[in-house]
């Protein structure tokens, strides 16, 4: 196995790893709501065992995301941070909302904002 095709398979379980953890899954659950070993769960996670398309597909299932999030440019994984990920999780909150929706949001954070700042 090359050096390319370790990497790939790191970069997956990393992807893997990141919307676990953003959904607060342990890998005992993600494995059992996947229906696969947990054990093999966390060879993915460490980039040790590749994944088949199948089994992407239950995990992404399990995780409640597309195979396109997995492998979205716009996951940052050097994020693991309790800061960034809640970023993230509202993040993907907001991108199930429309736009008039998004704009009243952020209307009410710059008023909580204010009024934290203004006492």
């Amino acid at each position: 196995m090359g050096r390319d095709a370790i990497h790939s398979n790191y970069d997956v379980g990393s992807r893997i790893r990141y919307y676990r953890k953003l959904h607060k899954m342990s890998q005992e659950k993600l494995a059992l709501t996947a229906s696969m070993n947990p054990a093999f769960l966390g060879h993915l996670e460490r980039g040790e065992k590749s994944p088949t398309v199948t089994t992407l597909e239950k995990i992404t299932s399990a995780l409640d995301i597309s195979l396109g999030d997995l492998f979205s440019d716009d996951i940052h994984l050097e994020e693991t941070d309790a800061r960034s990920t809640n970023y993230n999780r509202i993040r993907m909150m907001l991108d199930e909302l429309s736009d008039d929706d998004v704009d009243a949001i952020s209307d009410i954070i710059m008023n909580i904002i204010r009024l934290k700042k203004n006492p």
